[in-house]
Protein backbone atom coordinates (compact mmCIF):
# COMPACT_ATOMS: atom_id res chain seq x y z
CA UNK A 1 0.00 0.00 0.00
CA UNK A 2 1.17 3.18 -0.74
CA UNK A 3 1.10 5.94 1.50
CA UNK A 4 0.95 9.80 1.25
CA UNK A 5 4.51 10.24 3.38
CA UNK A 6 6.35 12.31 1.21
CA UNK A 7 10.01 12.60 1.29
CA UNK A 8 12.26 14.03 4.15
CA UNK A 9 14.14 17.21 3.39
CA UNK A 10 16.82 18.72 5.37
CA UNK A 11 15.59 20.17 8.89
CA UNK A 12 17.02 20.95 12.27
CA UNK A 13 14.96 18.23 13.87
CA UNK A 14 16.67 14.40 13.72
CA UNK A 15 15.45 12.21 11.02
CA UNK A 16 14.21 9.71 13.72
CA UNK A 17 11.85 12.61 14.76
CA UNK A 18 10.67 13.14 11.48
CA UNK A 19 9.79 9.68 11.08
CA UNK A 20 7.86 9.58 14.06
CA UNK A 21 6.06 12.77 13.55
CA UNK A 22 5.09 11.70 10.06
CA UNK A 23 3.70 8.13 11.02
CA UNK A 24 1.84 9.86 14.16
CA UNK A 25 0.18 12.00 11.84
CA UNK A 26 -1.09 9.31 9.51
CA UNK A 27 -1.83 7.43 12.66
CA UNK A 28 -3.83 10.44 14.17
CA UNK A 29 -5.51 11.09 10.44
CA UNK A 30 -6.70 6.98 10.11
CA UNK A 31 -4.54 7.06 7.28
CA UNK A 32 -3.16 3.80 9.42
CA UNK A 33 -5.91 2.09 11.19
CA UNK A 34 -5.83 0.28 13.71
CA UNK A 35 -4.38 -2.86 13.78
CA UNK A 36 -2.72 -2.71 10.63
CA UNK A 37 0.51 -3.99 10.06
CA UNK A 38 3.48 -1.51 9.38
CA UNK A 39 5.66 -2.36 6.58
CA UNK A 40 8.69 -0.66 7.29
CA UNK A 41 10.53 -1.00 3.97
CA UNK A 42 7.38 0.92 2.30
CA UNK A 43 7.96 3.47 4.78
CA UNK A 44 11.58 4.26 4.66
CA UNK A 45 10.71 4.39 0.49
CA UNK A 46 8.23 6.52 0.74
CA UNK A 47 10.03 8.89 3.47
CA UNK A 48 13.52 8.08 1.36
CA UNK A 49 15.57 7.28 4.71
CA UNK A 50 16.96 3.97 5.56
CA UNK A 51 15.78 0.97 7.41
CA UNK A 52 17.35 2.53 10.77
CA UNK A 53 15.29 5.83 11.76
CA UNK A 54 11.85 3.73 11.07
CA UNK A 55 12.66 1.50 13.27
CA UNK A 56 14.24 4.23 15.97
CA UNK A 57 10.89 5.65 15.51
CA UNK A 58 8.64 2.69 15.67
CA UNK A 59 10.26 1.72 19.05
CA UNK A 60 9.14 5.30 20.31
CA UNK A 61 5.87 5.55 19.03
CA UNK A 62 5.55 1.75 20.67
CA UNK A 63 6.57 3.27 24.28
CA UNK A 64 4.25 6.11 23.60
CA UNK A 65 1.10 3.62 23.12
CA UNK A 66 0.58 4.47 19.25
CA UNK A 67 2.45 1.06 18.19
CA UNK A 68 2.59 -2.33 19.01
CA UNK A 69 5.59 -4.29 18.36
CA UNK A 70 5.49 -7.97 18.42
CA UNK A 71 8.34 -10.15 18.55
CA UNK A 72 8.99 -12.25 14.99
CA UNK A 73 5.54 -10.97 13.94
CA UNK A 74 6.60 -6.91 13.26
CA UNK A 75 4.83 -3.40 14.35
CA UNK A 76 1.49 -2.81 14.00
CA UNK A 77 -1.23 0.55 14.91
CA UNK A 78 -1.99 -0.17 18.27
CA UNK A 79 -5.68 -1.25 18.32
CA UNK A 80 -8.37 0.02 20.76
CA UNK A 81 -10.23 -1.34 23.49
CA UNK A 82 -13.06 0.45 25.74
CA UNK A 83 -10.62 -0.01 28.78
CA UNK A 84 -7.82 1.49 27.09
CA UNK A 85 -9.25 4.37 26.24
CA UNK A 86 -11.08 3.99 30.17
CA UNK A 87 -8.10 4.13 31.66
CA UNK A 88 -6.30 6.60 29.60
CA UNK A 89 -9.19 9.45 30.39
CA UNK A 90 -9.27 8.58 34.07
CA UNK A 91 -5.49 8.80 34.14
CA UNK A 92 -5.88 12.54 32.13
CA UNK A 93 -8.71 13.58 34.42
CA UNK A 94 -7.04 13.48 37.79
CA UNK A 95 -3.49 14.59 36.36
CA UNK A 96 -5.20 17.97 33.69
CA UNK A 97 -8.34 18.37 36.56
CA UNK A 98 -5.93 19.17 39.51
CA UNK A 99 -3.52 20.73 37.29
CA UNK A 100 -5.67 23.42 36.43
CA UNK A 101 -7.20 23.97 39.76
CA UNK A 102 -3.79 24.84 40.50
CA UNK A 103 -3.04 26.57 37.57
CA UNK A 104 -5.78 28.98 38.69
CA UNK A 105 -4.05 31.72 40.22
CA UNK A 106 -1.35 31.73 38.20
CA UNK A 107 -2.63 32.89 35.14
CA UNK A 108 -2.57 36.42 34.37
CA UNK A 109 -4.90 38.86 32.03
CA UNK A 110 -1.90 37.90 29.58
CA UNK A 111 -3.09 33.94 29.50
CA UNK A 112 -6.98 35.00 29.57
CA UNK A 113 -6.70 36.95 26.26
CA UNK A 114 -4.82 34.04 24.45
CA UNK A 115 -7.86 31.95 25.88
CA UNK A 116 -10.50 34.35 24.03
CA UNK A 117 -8.33 34.33 21.42
CA UNK A 118 -8.17 30.57 21.23
CA UNK A 119 -12.04 30.42 21.43
CA UNK A 120 -12.41 32.33 18.53
CA UNK A 121 -10.15 30.72 16.48
CA UNK A 122 -11.06 27.53 17.08
CA UNK A 123 -14.44 28.01 16.11
CA UNK A 124 -13.49 29.92 12.58
CA UNK A 125 -11.80 26.37 12.27
CA UNK A 126 -14.91 24.67 13.29
CA UNK A 127 -16.80 26.79 11.09
CA UNK A 128 -15.01 25.69 7.79
CA UNK A 129 -13.93 22.40 9.11
CA UNK A 130 -10.55 22.36 8.91
CA UNK A 131 -9.94 19.64 12.25
CA UNK A 132 -6.40 19.65 12.19
CA UNK A 133 -6.67 23.67 12.78
CA UNK A 134 -8.74 22.73 15.42
CA UNK A 135 -6.65 20.38 16.86
CA UNK A 136 -4.16 22.22 17.31
CA UNK A 137 -5.54 25.54 18.68
CA UNK A 138 -7.46 23.17 20.80
CA UNK A 139 -4.21 22.06 22.46
CA UNK A 140 -2.91 25.70 23.08
CA UNK A 141 -6.35 26.86 24.48
CA UNK A 142 -5.58 23.89 26.75
CA UNK A 143 -2.10 23.81 27.48
CA UNK A 144 -2.06 28.08 28.09
CA UNK A 145 -3.73 27.06 31.46
CA UNK A 146 -1.69 24.00 32.35
CA UNK A 147 1.93 25.32 31.70
CA UNK A 148 0.71 28.73 33.46
CA UNK A 149 2.22 26.57 36.66
CA UNK A 150 5.56 26.48 34.67
CA UNK A 151 6.04 22.89 36.17
CA UNK A 152 8.31 20.92 33.23
CA UNK A 153 7.24 17.66 35.14
CA UNK A 154 3.82 17.88 35.27
CA UNK A 155 3.57 19.21 31.75
CA UNK A 156 5.36 16.42 30.14
CA UNK A 157 2.74 13.89 31.96
CA UNK A 158 0.25 16.04 30.31
CA UNK A 159 1.75 15.63 26.96
CA UNK A 160 2.12 12.07 26.91
CA UNK A 161 -1.54 11.01 27.77
CA UNK A 162 -3.01 14.14 25.56
CA UNK A 163 -0.85 12.66 22.66
CA UNK A 164 -2.27 9.04 23.31
CA UNK A 165 -5.70 10.62 23.32
CA UNK A 166 -5.30 12.76 20.10
CA UNK A 167 -5.55 9.48 17.90
CA UNK A 168 -9.16 9.52 19.56
CA UNK A 169 -10.28 12.95 19.83
CA UNK A 170 -9.71 13.85 16.38
CA UNK A 171 -12.36 11.32 15.01
CA UNK A 172 -14.43 12.65 17.70
CA UNK A 173 -14.69 16.08 16.11
CA UNK A 174 -13.97 14.77 12.64
CA UNK A 175 -16.53 12.02 12.59
CA UNK A 176 -19.77 13.82 14.35
CA UNK A 177 -18.74 17.72 14.07
CA UNK A 178 -19.56 18.28 17.38
CA UNK A 179 -17.74 21.75 17.14
CA UNK A 180 -21.37 23.27 19.44
CA UNK A 181 -20.62 20.89 22.08
CA UNK A 182 -17.30 21.37 22.13
CA UNK A 183 -16.83 25.46 22.28
CA UNK A 184 -20.12 25.55 24.84
CA UNK A 185 -17.63 23.04 27.40
CA UNK A 186 -14.64 25.35 26.56
CA UNK A 187 -16.89 28.84 27.36
CA UNK A 188 -17.58 27.44 30.84
CA UNK A 189 -13.57 26.15 31.07
CA UNK A 190 -12.96 30.31 29.91
CA UNK A 191 -15.59 31.39 32.39
CA UNK A 192 -13.85 29.38 35.49
CA UNK A 193 -10.51 30.76 34.52
CA UNK A 194 -11.66 34.46 34.08
CA UNK A 195 -13.15 33.74 38.15
CA UNK A 196 -10.23 32.21 39.22
CA UNK A 197 -12.94 29.41 40.49
CA UNK A 198 -10.12 26.11 40.75
CA UNK A 199 -13.38 24.29 41.92
CA UNK A 200 -15.46 25.48 38.61
CA UNK A 201 -12.23 24.58 36.82
CA UNK A 202 -11.46 21.51 38.11
CA UNK A 203 -14.97 20.08 37.63
CA UNK A 204 -15.51 21.79 33.98
CA UNK A 205 -12.24 20.27 32.37
CA UNK A 206 -13.24 16.56 33.91
CA UNK A 207 -16.88 17.08 32.67
CA UNK A 208 -15.55 17.97 29.07
CA UNK A 209 -13.29 15.29 28.90
CA UNK A 210 -15.75 12.81 30.58
CA UNK A 211 -18.02 14.11 27.77
CA UNK A 212 -16.03 13.01 25.17
CA UNK A 213 -14.92 9.85 26.69
CA UNK A 214 -18.69 8.85 26.41
CA UNK A 215 -18.88 9.53 23.10
CA UNK A 216 -15.84 7.64 22.24
CA UNK A 217 -16.80 4.38 23.80
CA UNK A 218 -20.11 4.95 21.80
CA UNK A 219 -18.64 5.17 18.64
CA UNK A 220 -16.03 2.05 19.15
CA UNK A 221 -18.83 0.56 20.55
CA UNK A 222 -20.91 0.51 18.01
CA UNK A 223 -18.35 -0.32 15.14
CA UNK A 224 -16.31 -2.84 17.05
CA UNK A 225 -19.14 -4.32 20.06
CA UNK A 226 -16.16 -6.79 20.76
CA UNK A 227 -14.26 -4.03 22.29
CA UNK A 228 -17.05 -3.53 24.94
CA UNK A 229 -15.45 -6.29 27.24
CA UNK A 230 -11.98 -5.66 26.72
Amino acid sequence: MKLSLVPISDNTKTVTAIVRERIRAAILSGELIAGSRLDQSQIAANLQVSLVPVREALKALDSEGFVRIIPRRGAFVADVSTKDIEDLYMARQMLEGDAAAHAVTYLTDVHLTTLQTLMQQMADELARHDYMAFMISNRRFHFTIYTALDNPYLTNMITTLWDLAERYRYQYVLLHERGAVIQAEHQLILEACQARDAVKLRRSIVEHMQRTLDDIKSDINAIHPQNAKL
